[in-house]
C-alpha cells in the first residue's frame, strides 16, 4: 500500500535533516578547529624546543672554539640570548655532563666537542693546502705549517716537517703568539681592532727571546708592514736560532682566517733564500685560496 506523504510532514522532515546536518557540520568544524589549535600550539612548542636546541648547540660550539672558560654574560651575548634564558640552557648542559661550571662561575666544556662549522671549514682548508704544502716542502726541504684563526687565538692545524736532521719543528694544536710568530702576525695583521685586542688579551704579550717585539707601537708598525708587504717574517722572535716567513690565506670576501709558513734554522738562511722564500710562500697561499674557492663549487 502506498502512503502519500503530507506536504507539511515533508517540510518538517527536511527541516529536521537540515538541523541535524548543521549540528554534524558544526561538530566537525569544532573538532577541526580544535585540532588546528592543538597543531598550532604543538608547532609553536616544537619551534621553541628546536630554537632552544639550536642555541644549546651554539653554546657548545662557542665553548669549543675558545681557549678559556666563558662567563654567563659573555656566552649569552655570543648566542644572542638574555641571561635568564642562557642560564637555563647552561644548567641543562651542566646537568647532562656536556659543560662544567667552575667555582668562579665560568663555564667550560666537560667533553670533547669539535665545532661542526669550524671542522668543515678546516677540513676543506687542510684538503686544499696539503698538496701545496707538500710541493713547497719538497722544493725548499724546510718545515711548512698551516695555522688558522679560532675565536680568540691562532692555532696550528697542519705541519709538514723538514726531512733535514737539523730543522725547525712545529706541531698541530700549538697556540701561536699573534705578535711574534710569522703565522700569528700574518693572520693578526688583517683583523679588526677589537678582534686584534682580544687575541692579545687572551695570549698575553711577553718576550720569549731578546728579539721578541712587545712594545704596542712597535707591534702596530710590524703588523702594518705585513699588510704592506703581503707576508710576515720572524727572526728569532719566538725561538732562538729560528726564522720563519708566512703569507695570509684570504677568503673570497677578503677575510683572513688562515696562513701558511716556511720555517728554518737561521744558519741556513742565505740572502738569496731570504728573497726567494716570501715569493714562494705567497704564491702557495694564492693557490690554496683558489683550491678553496673551487671546492665550494664542487
Amino acid at each position: 500500500m502506498n502512503h502519500k506523504m503530507k506536504p507539511g510532514f515533508d517540510i518538517l522532515q527536511k527541516a529536521a535533516i537540515a538541523e541535524q546536518d548543521s549540528r554534524i557540520i558544526g561538530k566537525h568544524m569544532a573538532i577541526a578547529e580544535s585540532k588546528r589549535g592543538a597543531g598550532a600550539a604543538s608547532g609553536e612548542e616544537e619551534r621553541l624546543k628546536s630554537r632552544a636546541l639550536a642555541k644549546g648547540l651554539e653554546m657548545l660550539e662557542r665553548l669549543a672554539q675558545c681557549s678559556h672558560p666563558l662567563g654567563l654574560a659573555e656566552l649569552a651575548h655570543m648566542v644572542g640570548l638574555g641571561k635568564p634564558s642562557a642560564f637555563r640552557l647552561l644548567q641543562t648542559l651542566v646537568a647532562t655532563g656536556y659543560v662544567r661550571q667552575r667555582e668562579d662561575s665560568v663555564y667550560e666544556l666537560n667533553r670533547v666537542w669539535v665545532p661542526a662549522l669550524t671542522q668543515d671549514w678546516q677540513l676543506r682548508l687542510v684538503s686544499a693546502a696539503r698538496p701545496e704544502m707538500e710541493a713547497l716542502g719538497m722544493e725548499l726541504a724546510e718545515t711548512v705549517t698551516l695555522a688558522v684563526l679560532m675565536v680568540d687565538h691562532i692555532r696550528v692545524v697542519e705541519t709538514r716537517e723538514s726531512s733535514q736532521h737539523i730543522r725547525m719543528s712545529n706541531y698541530p694544536n700549538r697556540i701561536l703568539p699573534p705578535y711574534a710568530s710569522s703565522l700569528g702576525k700574518a693572520i693578526a695583521a688583517f683583523q679588526p681592532p677589537e678582534r686584534l685586542q682580544q687575541l692579545f688579551q687572551v695570549y698575553g704579550v711577553y718576550a720569549t727571546t731578546e728579539n721578541t717585539i712587545t712594545d704596542p707601537a712597535a707591534i702596530r708598525q710590524e703588523l702594518a708592514g705585513v699588510r704592506e708587504r703581503g707576508f710576515s717574517r720572524e727572526f728569532e722572535e719566538t725561538v732562538k736560532g729560528g726564522c720563519c716567513f708566512a703569507a695570509p690565506i684570504a677568503e673570497k670576501n677578503g677575510a683572513v682566517e688562515a696562513a701558511i709558513s716556511v720555517s728554518l734554522p737561521t744558519a741556513r738562511l742565505t740572502p738569496a733564500l731570504e728573497k726567494r722564500i716570501p715569493s714562494l710562500v705567497m704564491a702557495t697561499a694564492h693557490r690554496i685560496e683558489k683550491r678553496m674557492r673551487q671546492s665550494l663549487k664542487e
